[in-house]
């Protein structure tokens, strides 16, 4: 049975697609810049940013990712986050819906902070980094004087 495309006027009509189109699909799904297995590679991770009174805190999460293939840079208020997922070598998949290779993520952080004292660690496939706040973008409470006259 042909699929069926419903037009302005409500017609059903048949999609034929040649034998040229399947084909250019088939490489498209292959090779393409969509997804495609050949270039199947990581673009994002899902990341959660809170702070409080004197950290920004930043967990990324990078199942299967190792430590030696993680890279954490803070440059002029940006936060950078690089790294490389490898495929299992010699594995000959069935279904495989995993993203490999390399990744960037670039989050620009809120305010100004203390790159010497950053922490990261990598935790059950969750990468966690603290970022301290500078002392100049920390909350201060001001304590007031009274002047009599």
């Amino acid at each position: 049975m042909l699929p069926m495309l419903r037009n302005d006027n409500l017609a059903m009509a048949p999609v034929v697609t040649s034998p040229i189109n399947r084909l250019g699909s088939f490489f498209d799904g292959f090779f393409g810049d969509d997804g495609g297995f050949a270039s199947r590679a990581w673009s994002w991770a899902p990341v959660a940013m809170w702070e409080d009174d004197n950290q920004i805190h930043i967990e990324v999460e990078l199942p299967g990712v190792s430590e030696q293939d993680i890279e954490v840079m803070v440059d002029n208020g940006k936060l950078f986050i690089r790294g490389e997922r490898k495929a299992e070598e010699g594995r000959r998949y069935l279904v495989n819906n995993r993203s490999f290779g390399q990744f960037e993520q670039v989050i620009t952080l809120p305010e100004a902070v203390d790159s010497e004292g950053v922490n990261a660690t990598l935790t059950n496939g969750v990468l966690g980094i603290d970022l301290p706040k500078s002392p100049e973008a920390r909350p201060r409470r001001i304590m007031l004087r009274t002047e009599e006259k």
